[in-house]
């Protein structure tokens, strides 16, 4: 790994023991989990990180580790979005009278399903956060890529990491939805799953 990216916040998710099915409904509390997840302020941290420190992941291990979800989740070969399409089920059975998620309209159950699926992939694949030197962050801004190039030769160092951008990289960046009320960025995810047949990078997300 070159020597001008450092590495920080290396992230293990518990291994419950002793895992249940899902309920019968299929459904689970994960309330105390939603007031746990949003995230409007990073107190210096990478967002990965903070999700960790304010609780959230715990929530989430709370609420679904002893699920049969969690090992699921844990395979080398889920997606995001396959993550996603979970949460976003359990947000939308959500009871109406519940004071967290009752308000949440379905772009918000899009945006908040987006941000835990992210961090759960991140936190269960044992992530890294990787950040670059004003130098490094400089050079990329100004080189060129090579579109033709197979992402295959330029797949990521680990299955999941968090590439987070300092100063330099900020002043390049479109930032996204900067007008949203919960709006925080100071990085992107990346991860990289390999096909289970021939154990080639599949994709990344």
């Amino acid at each position: 790994m070159p020597k001008n990216l450092k590495r920080r916040g290396h992230a293990r998710a518990a291994s419950p023991l002793g895992r249940q099915p899902v309920p019968r409904d299929g459904f689970v509390n994960i309330g105390p989990a939603l007031v746990r997840s949003p995230m409007t302020r990073f107190f210096g941290r990478p967002y990965p990180v903070q999700f960790r420190v304010q609780g959230a992941l715990d929530a989430w291990t709370h609420a679904l580790g002893n699920t049969g979800l969690w090992p699921l989740w844990q395979d080398p070969g889920t997606l995001c979005w396959q993550i996603r399409q979970e949460v976003l089920r359990q947000l939308e059975c959500v009871h109406p009278s519940s004071s967290v998620a009752g308000q949440i309209s379905a772009e918000d159950r899009q945006r908040l399903a987006f941000q835990v699926s992210t961090n759960l992939k991140y936190h269960l694949s044992e992530g890294t956060v990787i950040e670059a030197t004003p130098a490094l962050e400089t050079l990329l801004a100004n080189s060129d890529v090579d579109l033709s190039l197979p992402m295959s030769m330029v797949a990521p160092p680990y299955r999941a990491q968090y590439l987070r951008f300092g100063e330099a990289a900020m002043r390049y960046l479109k930032v996204p939805a900067p007008q949203s009320p919960d709006h925080a960025f100071d990085g992107a995810f990346c991860f990289l799953t390999r096909h289970g047949m021939s154990g080639e990078p599949e994709g990344k997300c």
